[in-house]
């Protein structure tokens, strides 16, 4: 059996030691509450440039309940915006930001991500919602509480994602804002957009659009205000009362009359039949 030298030794043991110092070093990871290849959500540090433009120091850690959570999720409404290459563009139907699935998700998620989080700190989060075109929509964006109001920068709304890299990109910069914008948010009394985007409007582009909530008279309210629903001709929608054979009888007319795209037409349908 050979010995080692000297020198070897010395190798040996500068090796080792590395190798120990190495494992033990911390993980620069940002932590992430839940993650896998269809949602995300993480908590991030974050610098005073990347801050609001409103001065005061996040109000983090919060501690407000799932129900809660559940509710200012709820009381998010959007409209799909149509662009068709021939006539000019139109409105869709108002209709809820998120699927019940993706309430439940984010709302035990940013329930545990506020409570965890420091005043240098908020929330990313990323969505991949299946599509009737096989490529996956993209939801992202960042949480925080900031003068008593949850801020939601929203960077990307069902955007169409084809390309992996740019998907991966998403994933590990949920603030990078990609594709064309097709949705714009309907506030309600609720909510205010405190940045809109470089288009003037509530249009997602290539820039993130912040909405302040304030979730103090949100939740004290004790429901969730129904989105005040236009159709594409900006007549008032049915009010609630209006019978559902009626109101489907509507949906139907809008949708054979090329008004509201076929998604739109399932969409709607599925949310008054989720009512009975």
């Amino acid at each position: 059996m050979k010995t080692m030298t000297g020198l070897q030794f010395t190798l040996l043991a500068a090796c080792l030691l590395m190798t120990g110092c190495l494992t033990s070093m911390p993980k620069t990871e940002e932590p992430c509450l839940s993650c896998d290849e269809q949602r995300m959500v993480r908590i991030t540090s974050v610098g005073d440039k990347a801050r609001s433009s409103h001065g005061p120091p996040f109000i983090h850690p919060l501690s407000l309940e799932k129900k809660a959570w559940e509710a200012v999720l709820r009381s998010m409404h959007v409209r799909s915006i149509h662009r068709p290459l021939l006539g000019p563009s139109f409105n869709g139907i108002e209709e809820a930001a998120f699927h019940e699935e993706e309430i439940q998700y984010l709302a035990e998620a940013l329930q545990r991500a506020f409570k965890e989080m420091t005043t240098e700190q908020r929330a990313v989060f990323a969505l991949a919602r299946a599509s009737e075109t096989g490529a996956p929509q993209i939801t992202s964006g960042a949480w925080f509480a900031e003068q008593g109001r949850i801020h939601l920068q929203l960077a990307n709304y069902r955007v169409s994602v084809t390309m992996p890299s740019i998907r991966k990109r998403i994933w590990m910069d949920p603030l990078f804002a990609q594709g064309e914008a097709f949705y714009e948010v309907m506030p309600n009394d609720h909510q205010e957009i405190v940045k809109p985007t470089q288009d003037g409007g509530r249009l997602f582009r290539h820039e993130p659009l912040e909405l302040a909530i304030d979730y103090t008279s949100l939740t004290r309210q004790g429901s969730v205000p129904s989105p005040s629903s236009v159709s594409p001709e900006g007549s008032p929608s049915p009010p609630a009362s209006q019978p559902l054979e009626e109101r489907l009888g509507q949906l139907k007319r809008l949708y054979d009359q090329g008004l509201i795209t076929e998604e739109d037409y399932r969409v709607k349908k599925q949310q008054l039949l989720d009512r009975l």
